[in-house]
């Protein structure tokens, strides 16, 4: 009977101590699942901020798109003023080549008049 007893004593033992390894891990169990929650928490802060900065990268995205169009339309427009300047500027010298030219064969013309004596009429 006392060999019984003891290897009853054991068997709670033994089952005693498996219940203090059990209550170990169910405790290490609510820690991970802390420690879970957190990072899902955390997990969840860093999804927003992703799509919070790429809702801000289209947007510089679109401004950039639409800085690019002013600055190509800018560009065209002086592209055209300097052509505009350039043709007037030729025809400003043919202006004045042309009243040049005219005001030398006037010039001219009187000369001619006055070698050949006639005079200023």
């Amino acid at each position: 009977m006392a060999d019984e007893i003891k290897d009853l004593q054991k068997g709670i033992t033994d089952i005693l101590v498996a219940i203090g390894k059990i209550e170990t891990e169910i405790k290490q169990l609510g820690s991970m699942a802390n420690k879970l929650d957190s990072t899902e928490k955390l997990a969840l802060e860093a999804l927003q901020s992703t799509k919070a900065a790429h809702k801000r990268l289209d947007e510089l995205s679109a401004e950039i798109t639409d800085l690019t169009k002013k600055a190509e339309d800018i560009k065209k427009e002086i592209e055209k003023r300097i052509e505009d300047d350039k043709r007037q500027g030729r025809d400003d010298k043919r202006w004045i080549v042309g009243t040049v030219l005219g005001a030398g064969a006037l010039i001219w013309k009187l000369i001619e008049s006055v070698a050949k004596g006639g005079g200023v009429s």
